[in-house]
């Protein structure tokens, strides 16, 4: 039966996950923002698509052009942040700024996956474990959003560049 003392701990707990995430997320997107973006290249691994996403399929059965638009974005909550959206300004440089901001975004949301063992070290036994692989698993949905859009864009990035070129 649950105590008063039990009921304090687990809340102790929780709020010590909460503070972990609150300061952990932002400040990795801090840092997401100082990396330069020309070291980002999504045309190799780990940005560039590969053999088991079966040309976008496999993201196409996560239905994840329903979902990823209700996932937090912090470019729509911090103001001055690259807006990562398709607007009227589609032309070629845009479009390669999006794209490596969806490699930015992937490597953020990566590094946070491995950051997810420090639960481990906070949290005694069943409770670190736990916490640690609901950290890594929400960091999921991210990750594959990002692999989603980005060949579409590139796509499209490509298809602007052939036309510019065909143009002459």
């Amino acid at each position: 039966m649950f105590g008063v003392y039990s009921v304090l701990r687990i809340a102790g707990k929780v709020l010590q996950v909460a503070l972990v995430c609150s300061l952990v997320g932002p400040l990795s997107f801090a840092i997401g923002q100082l990396l330069p973006r020309d070291r980002f290249d999504y045309r190799r691994f780990p940005y560039r698509p590969l053999g088991f996403e079966l040309s976008g399929k496999l993201y196409r059965r996560l239905k994840v052009q329903w979902w990823k638009d209700r996932a937090p974005d912090m470019s729509k909550i911090v103001r001055g942040v690259f807006k990562k959206k398709l607007n009227m300004k589609w032309d070629h440089a845009y479009i390669e700024e999006l794209v490596r901001e969806t490699c930015v975004a992937e490597f953020v949301h990566y590094m946070l996956m491995l950051a997810s063992p420090v639960f481990l070290f906070l949290l005694d036994g069943w409770e670190g474990v736990a916490a640690m692989a609901a950290y890594a698993v929400c960091n999921l949905p991210f990750v594959i959003i990002q692999r989603y859009n980005r060949p579409r864009l590139v796509m499209i990035m490509e298809r602007k560049a052939a036309r510019r070129t065909s143009k002459g």
